[in-house]
């Protein structure tokens, strides 16, 4: 590989970790063969072979790379052994699976929240109808919205007690900023969701969880609409 086709490197660790997940990703090292050896690996990229071993570690505890003592490094198959942590340099490394990754984010928020939202509402309204607390005062901008909506969603889980579900929100924070922010800058969309707010809020005040897993069921179909025409014509600096 031309290191001139590596994404931008800040530092040789930087330099080191690019090189391996493009060469990874663009199957040079493909998923279930040995990297080469250290020396040759730190050789080929230029860097020190403690700077490598650094590299390779951390990559390991991403998923990319299996480390077993005195046995070749064995690259992974990343869609099967990482984590949401590497959504982000899956988007830089390949554009083309942008639709799918915001799809994906999308459905797993919407989806978790269909069940942990309205459990919460049935354990504790009250605590549930503070968490709207400010939405009357929601600035009508797609950043503000971001914001609402992500600690809103977040903060649900833990009042129906599903603590791992406030992790899973938090692995993938800066895309749901991203994925929230393009979703909110259509005026349409900020409407449609206060709108859902709204009724969410009052599910809460009545303590009517079922009307809570009406009311997003209809929002979750509506907003299906928005983004299937979102998706088809997405910024071109989405990600960067």
């Amino acid at each position: 590989m031309d290191k001139s086709e590596i994404l931008k490197a800040q530092s040789p660790a930087a330099l080191a970790e690019e090189y391996i997940v493009k060469s990874i990703w663009n199957n040079r090292f493909p998923a279930g063969s040995d990297l080469p050896a250290e020396r040759e690996l730190a050789d080929i990229i230029g860097v020190t072979r403690t700077t490598l071993r650094e590299v390779l570690q951390r990559l390991a505890r991403d998923g990319w790379l299996s480390i077993q003592h005195g046995k070749p490094t064995r690259v992974n198959n990343v869609w099967e052994t990482a984590g949401p942590n590497i959504i982000e340099t899956l988007i830089k490394l390949d554009r083309s699976t942008i639709p799918m990754i915001i799809a994906n984010v999308v459905s797993l928020r919407t989806r978790m929240a269909e069940y942990y939202i309205p459990e919460a509402i049935r354990l504790d309204t009250k605590k549930s109808l503070t968490l709207f607390e400010g939405l009357d005062e929601l600035v009508d901008n797609p950043k503000a919205y971001a914001e609402f909506d992500y600690n809103l969603y977040r903060s649900f889980t833990f009042v129906a007690n599903k603590p791992v579900y406030g992790l899973i929100l938090n692995s993938f924070k800066d895309l749901y900023y991203q994925v929230a922010t393009l979703f909110f800058s259509e005026a349409q969309s900020r409407q449609l969701t206060f709108n859902f707010y709204q009724s969410l809020k009052q599910a809460c005040q009545t303590g009517e969880y079922e009307q809570a897993v009406e009311c997003m069921a209809r929002n979750r179909q509506s907003s299906t609409v928005i983004w299937a025409e979102m998706l088809k014509n997405l910024p071109e600096h989405f990600g960067e």
